[in-house]
């Protein structure tokens, strides 16, 4: 059962095995160049070394550069696509999406 913004299973073996994934796409108002966008990109690093090591954590999207700033879709240099998954593991309760 979906509930704000948690899953609650009757048995958490329901969904043992399968994976969350999850796409966020954006558009920048400036290029990742910018001064106003610095404590972002400074902040990529320590996310995604974050994300790397918490429970659940299968794959992101990430090129040679280990973030995914440098994928661009529609040839757009302001749009950005961050992609993951998430494992469920039996004996989780109340798995939390974002």
């Amino acid at each position: 059962m979906w509930q704000r913004g948690v899953w609650y299973g009757d048995r958490m073996s329901d969904v043992a095995g399968y994976q969350l994934a999850q796409v966020n796409v954006a558009r920048l108002r400036e290029p990742l160049t910018s001064p106003l966008l610095a404590d972002f990109v400074a902040a990529l690093e320590p996310i995604n070394a974050l994300a790397d090591r918490s429970p659940g954590f299968v794959w992101r999207l990430q090129t040679e550069a280990g973030d995914a700033t440098d994928v661009r879709l529609f040839d757009d240099d302001l749009l950005l696509v961050n992609m993951s998954t998430l494992g469920v593991a039996r004996g989780v309760g109340g798995l939390r999406l974002p």
